[in-house]
């Protein structure tokens, strides 16, 4: 599964093994080595396709929580409440009267990751990572500002055919997470 989510086990493990074919190449001179490395640039580029291709929970799960960072970025509360569930009634009173005491100029997430349990019914996610933000007051009394790094957890639900935002958190002792 760890080669659908991220495209570097499968690039670190075809440059080594291209390396070792090079090495060997280099030590014995046989030219049938050209035909193997040809077939590893194959096999890797084949993998990096089917990693591109292949949506899986945990991609849909940090889409979700990058398209929330980004509707803030715009300062768009409409864009930002279709990603959260309608019965979330406490997370959309916050982000109204975020969106409507601050202006977002940047929301930086780093650090993302994302259980998925596909036995519960409907299925639920828990994304858990660290934001910047940088923000400004729109009344002016305190300008604008960047906010210290922050953990997060939030936690999202399977409907309609997407992730969509059930809770969030912000915590106060990071060894909850």
């Amino acid at each position: 599964m760890i080669f659908l989510e991220s495209p570097w086990p499968i690039l670190v493990i075809g440059l080594a093994a291209e390396a070792i074919l090079v090495v060997i190449l280099v030590r014995t001179g046989r030219g049938v080595l050209l035909g193997a490395m040809a077939a590893v640039a194959v096999v890797v580029g084949i993998g990096l396709l089917v990693e591109r291709l292949v949506v899986t929970d945990r991609k849909l799960v940090a889409r979700t929580i990058d398209g929330a960072a980004a509707a803030l970025e715009a300062n768009d509360l409409p864009r930002l409440l279709e990603l959260l569930a309608p019965d979330a009634v406490k997370t959309r009173e916050v982000a109204t009267e975020a969106l409507r005491e601050g202006e977002f100029i940047q929301v930086r997430i780093y650090g993302l990751e994302v259980a998925v349990v596909r036995t519960t019914s409907p299925p639920t996610a828990k994304a858990t990572f660290n934001v910047i933000t940088t923000v400004k007051d729109r009344r002016g009394m305190l300008g604008q500002q960047t906010l210290r790094p922050f953990p997060m957890v939030v936690r999202l639900r399977w409907e309609s055919g997407r992730w969509l935002i059930t809770e969030n958190e912000f915590v106060e002792d990071p060894r909850r997470m």
